[in-house]
């Protein structure tokens, strides 16, 4: 058989999982055992080593993976949004991120223990995953369920993660350590087995979703598109015709002294149907923005959901000083407000070509550091 790219529908049996998920790989004539069609699903077994190669296999490291994944700074839209599936109208919650794919995020190390065989479960302690350090748990379960996605249910391994990303923030420290674990396990069966293993980005926000309940876009490449996704449910709600205009974004922290944000315990916001309505518009309004270009608009958006954020009918999450930001916003020209909806981060959104854009982000600085935020950035759109 000559080599192929399989797009493959595999119906995962973990515990967590119960959703058809995506995954791609590259195949080679003599790993297919066979491929079944029955129904819509084409089952795809790989053939194991001959016995010559498991025992050279033996006499040489263990088998590894690295992978990454960025972070990204809060979201410009994020709340409910009335969608039809299948006909049926429904109420989705779903954000738009603004990834920063160009800053350093997560990193993983995950090594294949073929020694450590086992009845293991995505459970805490029960994966036969070592992680390091023990904190990233999250980490962990994905890891496990990389490994039964990839038919590797009896093998364990070791994971180390390290990230640059502030936790609590809202910039996808969890979803970033997350999504690098995936890959970093993908690379290791890929070693292992000596066949491409590219988990397609729908299989990573299933798992991702399936380890820490929620999660982050990160996986998908949205630079080139933005996507409304659907973050407790790991999948595109939309796609934009296009990317995000280019802005430059002055961010900072707005609760720096107090460590973050525990996302695990926050109970969700909830709307009224006049601000489903609201949300409706303002996605509307984005597409617009992406067609034309236009930053005017996009900080419109922001500003509009960084407020629902503030009002929400049940449990709003507030920024502190949230009116002070609004009159910044005014005096400097801002186009508008990009904050984290689960995190304490918060931006300001200019348009690159503003007259006296440097005297106007001096201006920004000044009055946002009196307010007492700290932990200044500033980054570019697009990337």
């Amino acid at each position: 058989m000559t080599n192929a790219m399989v797009e493959h529908w595999t119906l995962s049996k973990g515990p967590l999982i119960s959703a058809f998920v995506l995954l791609s790989l590259e195949v080679t004539g003599d790993v297919v055992e066979r491929l079944r069609h029955e129904n819509d699903m084409i089952d795809l077994r790989l053939k194991p080593r001959s016995d010559s190669t498991q025992d050279r296999s033996c006499s040489l490291a263990k088998p590894y993976g690295v992978g990454t994944c960025h972070p990204h700074f809060g979201e410009l839209l994020q709340g409910a949004f009335a969608v039809k599936e299948g006909g049926c109208p429904r109420t989705v919650r779903a954000l738009v991120s603004l990834h920063m794919p160009h800053v350093e995020g997560s990193e993983a190390r995950a090594t294949l223990e073929t020694r450590r065989i086992g009845k293991f479960e995505a459970q805490v302690g029960r994966t036969g995953i070592e992680v390091r350090p023990g904190h990233f748990q999250k980490c962990e379960i994905a890891a496990r369920l990389t490994l039964d996605a990839l038919a590797m249910r009896n093998m364990g391994a070791t994971l180390e993660v390290s990230t640059s990303v502030p936790e609590g923030v809202g910039m996808g420290s969890s979803t970033s350590g997350v999504v690098a674990s995936i890959r970093a396990v993908a690379k290791a069966v890929e070693a292992y087995r000596g066949v491409r293993v590219s988990p397609a980005p729908h299989l990573q926000a299933k798992l991702a979703v399936a380890a820490e309940r929620a999660c982050d876009s990160l996986m998908f490449d949205c630079p080139s598109s933005a996507i409304l996704f659907a973050h407790r449910m790991g999948k595109i709600v939309r796609v934009f015709d296009g990317a995000l205009p280019q802005m430059l974004i002055l961010g900072f922290d707005t609760e720096s002294a107090k460590g973050g944000i525990g996302t695990d315990g926050l109970l969700r916001a909830r709307y009224s149907r006049d601000q489903i309505a609201a949300f409706g518009c303002a996605l509307a309004l984005l597409e617009r923005a992406i067609a034309e270009q236009s930053v005017e608009l996009v900080g419109r958006v922001a500003t509009f959901s960084a407020t629902q954020s503030e009002t929400a009918m049940q449990n709003p999450l507030k920024k502190p000083k949230f009116s002070e930001l609004l009159r910044i916003k005014e005096e400097t020209g801002s186009a508008g407000i990009v904050v984290a909806h689960s995190g304490t981060v918060a931006g300001l959104i200019f348009d690159p070509d503003l007259p006296g854009l440097h005297d106007r982000l001096d201006a920004a600085k000044t009055s946002i550091s009196r307010l007492g935020f700290d932990r200044l950035c500033s980054f570019s759109t697009p990337y």
